[in-house]
C-alpha cells in the first residue's frame, strides 16, 4: 500500500449490486488449490513461521506497524490499530506478509474492514524491496483491494520500476487506480471476498465472486508475497480517536492455479 501521489489513470465506479457473501468465483472448483492459511494458529508465534510482519515506523502513514499488533484466535487473525506512541508515531497498526512468493494463480481473501473512516484495509502483492529488478516486467504493485470504511473498494496496479522526479522534487511513477462503492454494504460487518485473476495477459479483480475490474497485464510477471495490512490514512476518511481497537479480520486466504 502506498500513496497515491502519482502518474495515474483514475476512474470511480458507483456500483449498487448487492454483496453475496458466499459466492466464490465458480471457476475456483476446475482449479487447484496449492495454498491457502486458514488461520487455525494457537499464538501469534505460530503465525510467523508462516508470514513475516512489520517492526517499526511508517514514515507515509500515519502509524507504525508492529507484531504486537496481530491477534490470533478463533480461527482469524486480526490486525488491530491502538492509540499510542511508538516508532515517533501516535498511532500502531500490522502489516504481515507470506514468507513464501508465489508467481500467476487465482488469489482470495476473505476479511472484512476496520470500522471507523481514515483506515486502510488491504490485500495485496508487491515484489520484494530486496529483489533485483526483474528480468521480465517491472517492479509491480497489485492492490487486490484497499478498503476504505464503509463501503469502498480500490483496486491499484503500480509500476515501481520507472519513477522519475519531476521539476518541483516529488517522485512519480505509472499507477493505474479504479475505485468502487457499494452504497448498501458496511463491509465491516461481514466477511466478504476479494479475489485477483492474475495470468501472464491480464489482471481481473473479482468481489464476492463477481468481476469487477479487468486490466491488461503489461509488467507484473515476477513472484512475490501476499500481503495483508492495516493503515491509518487520511486519505481514507476522518482520523479519530475512535480508530482506537479497531480492527481488519482475516478469515482465510487462498490460491488456485489450473
Amino acid at each position: 500500500m502506498r500513496t497515491l501521489f502519482l502518474i495515474s489513470i483514475f476512474c470511480i465506479g458507483i456500483v449498487q449490486f448487492a454483496c453475496s457473501q458466499d459466492n466464490n468465483l465458480p471457476e475456483t472448483k476446475e482449479r487447484e488449490l496449492v495454498w491457502k492459511d486458514e488461520f487455525n494458529y494457537a499464538n501469534r508465534e505460530e503465525l510467523l513461521k508462516v508470514w513475516e510482519s512489520q517492526n517499526g515506523p511508517s514514515g507515509h502513514i500515519l502509524c507504525s506497524r508492529w507484531p504486537e499488533n496481530i491477534e490470533v484466535g478463533s480461527g482469524t487473525v486480526r490486525l488491530v490499530n491502538r492509540k499510542e506512541s511508538r516508532g515517533g508515531q501516535d498511532w500502531t497498526s500490522a502489516s504481515m506478509w507470506t514468507r513464501k512468493d508465489f508467481r500467476y494463480g487465482y488469489f482470495e481473501c476473505r476479511y472484512r474492514y476496520a470500522s471507523e473512516t481514515g483506515t486502510n484495509n488491504s490485500f495485496w502483492l508487491m515484489t520484494r524491496s530486496s529483489a533485483s529488478e526483474p528480468s521480465t516486467g517491472k517492479r509491480f504493485e497489485i492492490d487486490i483491494n484497499e478498503g476504505h470504511y464503509p463501503n469502498e473498494v480500490n483496486t491499484n496496479i503500480h509500476n515501481w520500476s520507472d519513477i522519475t522526479v519531476n521539476t518541483d522534487g516529488k517522485k512519480t511513477h505509472p499507477s493505474f487506480h479504479k475505485t468502487f462503492q457499494f452504497d448498501q454494504t458496511d463491509f465491516s460487518k461481514d466477511f466478504h471476498t476479494f479475489g485477483l485473476e492474475w495470468n501472464e495477459q491480464e489482471l481481473i479483480y473479482y468481489l464476492d465472486g463477481k468481476e469487477i475490474r479487468r486490466a491488461k497485464n503489461e509488467f507484473c510477471h515476477s513472484p512475490a508475497p501476499v500481503l495483508l495490512s492495516l493503515a491509518i490514512i487520511t486519505w481514507a476518511g476522518e482520523v479519530s480517536d475512535e480508530i482506537d481497537g479497531t480492527y481488519m479480520e482475516i478469515d482465510y486466504v487462498k490460491i488456485f492455479n489450473k
